[in-house]
């Protein structure tokens, strides 16, 4: 399933108002996971994102000091949690 380029807005929105700095958000090579990049990641904005409905999947760090948080959404239906 394909995210939309509205669902990928509602969920920016979503996770700047827990205090994420995002430095991109794109869908992942996998349609149904999304690709956030940021500077800093902790227990709080996990819990925090897992309150809205995403669910982490994996972080790697980079070279540049920049944080690439791999996250699903929980539920199957990403368009329908996006718009709560």
């Amino acid at each position: 399933m394909d995210i939309s380029p509205q669902d990928i807005n509602a969920w920016r929105k979503k996770i700047e108002l827990i205090g994420i700095d995002i430095k991109s958000l794109e869908q992942d090579a996998d349609p149904s996971r999304l690709k956030l990049k940021t500077k800093f990641m902790n227990r709080h904005f996990i819990n925090e994102l897992d309150k809205i409905g995403l669910q982490l999947i994996h972080i790697t760090g980079t070279y540049m000091g920049r944080l690439n948080v791999l996250l699903e959404a929980k539920d199957a239906s990403i368009g329908g949690q996006a718009n709560t």
